[in-house]
């Protein structure tokens, strides 16, 4: 018997397993392809065709639309490339993106339009780029997913950066204690998990998991995010926030609850960035500031995110 994949790349099978209508045809962006991990999609209620998780990984025409001030590259990625896969935005980091790849193609994604240029030898670009950059003090990972990077890519990069003195920290920026835990799983010899807790024991490392909804959390993110906070790793999030999805102050606290219950801080709420294709998803700034009103009215000091929006060519976040 052939082993199923771990993931969906066809929408009439996904909606087979929700046991929802055959979809419509749906003349998405091309340049952005369907894929949602079988872990994910086993969260999204069946039979319901308005379940938030489902939204966010839905292709719709609406991603076809021309909206102004909406643009393929909108936090500014291409001006602060170094070259492929290299990207100097803000002092004292770099962040790298190792890898294209991910367990889930969110709809919202701001780097859907980003070229895939050829990465060639990264990691002997990497190595070479760090040593000549002495105020480099936190290398980050993004992506793409870093840990969907294979085992012995992830455990060079990570091995490079052990041997910096002067590298300080590493983060990590990734969604698969929700999307693909098995990268992570402590009881897998292959998995990721024994470099992080190793890299822990050298480094100051920090695990900014995504989640945007109550419901990605289940037993298995909890029993991730359990291990890596014993591995001596600091745990935050940061939720992309989304019309349709988690656009209630009800939700939000509910988020935020659920993922101290984790072990995991809330640390940014973006609004949306501004990416081809996305616009549907938008919340204004006034609605934005109203629910971030009724969240701190809601939640201890601490389990407040910060209302942010990255703007491209600036140092930081910047707070709304």
């Amino acid at each position: 018997m052939t082993k199923a994949s771990p993931f969906f790349t066809s929408l009439k099978d996904l909606f087979a397993f929700l046991e929802l209508p055959e979809p419509a045809v749906q003349v998405a962006n091309s340049r952005f392809s369907f894929l949602v991990s079988r872990h994910f999609a086993s969260k999204i209620e069946k039979k319901n065709p308005n379940d938030p998780l489902l939204r966010e990984i839905l292709p719709t025409e609406a991603e076809n639309l021309i909206v102004e001030g909406f643009s393929d590259d909108p936090v500014g990625d291409a001006e602060s490339e170094l070259e492929p896969g290299i990207l100097q935005k803000y002092q004292g980091r770099m962040l790298i993106e190792p890898t294209f790849s991910c367990s889930l193609h969110c709809r919202f994604c701001f780097r859907r339009a980003e070229p895939r240029k050829s990465l060639g030898d990264f990691l002997s670009r990497f190595r070479a780029r760090l040593n000549s950059s002495p105020d480099i003090q936190e290398v980050i990972f993004s992506g793409g997913d870093p840990l969907m990077l294979p085992r012995a890519n992830f455990d060079a990069l990570v091995a490079t950066i052990l041997e910096s003195a002067q590298v300080k920290t590493i983060r990590i920026h990734t969604r698969t204690p929700v999307t693909f835990p098995q990268v992570l799983d402590a009881a897998d010899k292959n998995s990721l998990f024994s470099i992080l807790k190793n890299a822990a024991q050298k480094k100051k490392v920090v695990l900014v998991a995504h989640v945007d909804h109550p419901h990605e959390l289940d037993k298995k993110s909890a029993e991730i995010f359990r291990e890596l906070s014993q591995a001596g790793i600091t745990l935050l999030n940061q939720s992309a926030l989304l019309q349709g999805v988690n656009d209630s102050a009800e939700i939000l606290t509910e988020l935020s609850f659920k993922l101290f219950d984790q072990g995991v801080l809330p640390y940014y709420l973006h609004q949306l960035d501004h990416a081809t294709g996305v616009a549907h998803f938008e919340v204004s700034d006034a609605r934005a500031l109203q629910l971030l009103q009724e969240i701190r009215n809601a939640l201890p000091g601490y389990l407040v995110p910060r209302l942010v929006r990255e703007i491209a060519g600036e140092k930081s976040k910047t707070p709304i």
